[in-house]
């Protein structure tokens, strides 16, 4: 018999209690490390994946020349002619009820139903609690993305939790809060140029779609953006206003000048200074969002640009959550390096 903490127990039990604790010890330290190397398996095949796709466009870039748009950080993808009428097509919808949404998109779409409601949930406390989504525009273009097409795989399952997710690459895509909030600020109307700086999952684009005809956006994240450009193309043909998305891989700290002036831009990466180029590109009247800010800690800001009769520009922000801070991946260069105010005065 042996003595543990005053009691009196056998050595069969001591034997038994260590055996339990070395066990223990093992799982908690070998079961994290084989979840761990899982997902690196995983995000090594996508990126694996990704960089094939990447390795195709250099080739075709490489028979072009290059002076092809399609040049090492010029790749574009300009659906040109299909204008196809998301807003139209979202004007149609019913919202007035659940259930005269849900019989609207059992008519007229293609959804899974095992999301629809939570989709509607989402919407509906976005629209009732937390005023994230204002016009009933917004609430349409919403309700119609289904932003399972964007979460990747390896986070499913929370398709419609309100936060933000990883898509790989270092990248995320957007709490859905925080895109309802910054669509609905945005103010974008029938026929208004859109300039979105940072594709990423492609989840913001989809909805600016159905929105407006003309949105452009771009990636500077060479394998995602090779990704995202595949998935709104395999989507296409059962959600069509995806194919009207101009998208481009280049840095959009310097927009992109040949459709310049846009109505709105919207940068969804943290930067601690207005870009002066898209400052430049926004027309007079226009609207920026963007989560501006230091790295720690960033605030989503409304920039408006106005021109005076004198001809001067007068720039006015506003913070849209009123003080609460969100946290955004940071606006990098070719480099990788962040963008700096400090830097650009250099």
């Amino acid at each position: 018999m042996s003595s543990f903490f005053g009691r009196r127990v056998s050595v069969f039990s001591v034997v038994i209690m260590v055996s339990g604790l070395m066990l223990g010890f093992l799982f908690g330290l070998f079961l994290p490390l084989a979840v761990s190397a899982k997902s690196e398996r995983v995000a090594a095949y996508e990126e694996v994946a990704a960089q094939s796709a990447v390795e195709e466009v250099t080739k075709i870039a490489a028979e072009k020349g290059k002076d092809s748009p399609e040049y090492g950080l010029a790749y574009e993808t300009l659906p040109g002619s299909k204008k196809y009428n998301g807003p139209g097509f979202a004007q149609s919808m019913s919202v007035e009820t659940r259930e005269s949404w849900l019989s609207w998109m059992q008519a007229n779409r293609s959804d899974s139903p095992e999301f629809l409601e939570k989709r509607w949930e989402l919407a509906e406390n976005f629209v009732k609690n937390s005023k994230e989504l204002k016009r009933t525009e917004d609430l349409r273009a919403f309700l119609l993305v289904p932003r399972e097409h964007f979460v990747r795989a390896v986070n499913r399952g929370f398709e419609y939790a309100d936060t933000w997710l990883p898509i790989g690459y270092g990248a995320t895509i957007t709490d859905p809060d925080v895109v309802a909030m910054m669509t609905t600020t945005l103010n974008v109307q029938p026929g208004d140029k859109v300039l979105e700086i940072g594709t990423g999952s492609g989840y913001q684009s989809a909805i600016l779609s159905y929105l407006t005809t003309e949105v452009y956006t771009i990636e500077i994240i060479k394998p995602l953006f090779i990704e995202t450009d595949q998935l709104y193309r395999d989507f296409e043909k059962s959600f069509p206003s995806y194919g009207s998305i101009n998208r481009k891989l280049d840095d959009g700290y310097y927009g992109w000048e040949k459709y310049a002036p846009f109505d709105k831009i919207i940068v969804t990466c943290s930067i601690d200074h207005i870009p002066p180029p898209l400052l430049r590109q926004l027309k007079p009247g226009g609207i920026m969002v963007l989560p501006l800010g230091p790295p720690s800690r960033q605030y989503i800001m409304e920039v408006k640009k106005e021109v005076t009769e004198t001809g001067s520009i007068v720039i006015s922000r506003r913070d849209v959550y009123n003080g609460m801070g969100v946290k955004f991946i940071p606006f990098r260069n070719e480099a990788g390096s962040s963008y700096r105010a400090v830097q650009e005065e250099e």
